[in-house]
């Protein structure tokens, strides 16, 4: 195996069982070097300040009554982060600012060897191919009753999957609509949403548009074997591409004759 980039790494954690524990699995990971420990919101906020190359920020989610969330302005964008928590009932699976992982505590092993499996040290390379190659590496894909943190108007707010209308590709962005009528914009090509969305709950219809399936009101036969698709809550219907309209037909069990 070829030598690998050593990747900074600020570690942040209330638990001194946690941390202890935390910091001998990662003992593990030759690429990993810790650069800065923090056992609270204030500790956490320091160190982001006094290290600004670092690669990859392994937090718990709740600090002590403070929320890790509200350290991640100080991290740039293309910093890999690894969400830790006891708390089940969030799964945060970011798209933005790098997030590679949601673990939830107890940490195993394992577990930690698969998440940072997904650390990135540009955007064609892993940074650990002994991992990778033991297909270690899941497709990360979401169900519909999970939550994703996403920086909507420069702030982290969680989102329902459930609650996701329809996604359009805006060239190297992407506009997620919500059933409730918020609009906010990702940046990410649309093919990151159709890998990691639930295939029985969303479905691409078009090379620019994905749409949840729950919202579905009808779809109707267009001009060259295209479809019309129209969405609960969006007045203007949806082209379906005649590739994708033949898709959804052999996917869903339909038959040519029921759009005649």
């Amino acid at each position: 195996m070829k030598d690998k980039k050593t990747i900074k790494t600020i570690v942040v954690e209330d638990d001194q069982i946690s941390m202890k524990l935390l910091k001998e699995f990662l003992k593990k990971f030759p690429f990993i070097q810790i650069i800065a420990e923090a056992t609270s919101f204030s500790e956490a906020e320091a160190a982001l300040h006094k290290y600004k190359d670092f690669e990859l920020l392994i937090t718990d989610i709740d600090l002590q009554g403070a929320n890790a969330l509200d350290l991640i302005k100080y991290v740039n964008p293309v910093t890999n982060i690894l969400f830790t928590t006891s708390f089940s009932e969030f799964a945060v699976k970011a798209f933005e600012y790098n997030t590679i992982d949601y673990i939830l505590k107890p940490i195993s092993f394992d577990r930690l060897e698969k998440a940072l499996a997904r650390i990135k040290v540009n955007e064609d390379d892993v940074i650990d191919e002994a991992i990778e190659e033991k297909g270690l590496i899941g497709t990360g894909r979401l169900s519909i009753d999970n939550m994703i943190l996403m920086n909507i108007n420069n702030e982290m707010k969680f989102i329902k999957i459930k609650d996701i209308n329809f996604i359009e590709a805006k060239g190297n962005y992407t506009t997620v609509s919500m059933v409730d009528g918020i609009v906010f914009t990702t940046y990410g090509l649309i093919k990151v949403w159709e890998d990691k969305l639930p295939q029985d709950d969303f479905f691409r219809i078009h090379r620019s548009t994905i749409v949840n399936l729950h919202n579905v009101q009808k779809i109707e036969k267009g001009t060259y074997d295209t479809g019309i698709l129209y969405l609960k809550g969006v007045a203007e219907p949806f082209e379906v591409s005649r590739n994708y309209f033949s898709i959804i037909k052999n996917k869903f069990k339909l038959t040519a004759n029921l759009f005649h």
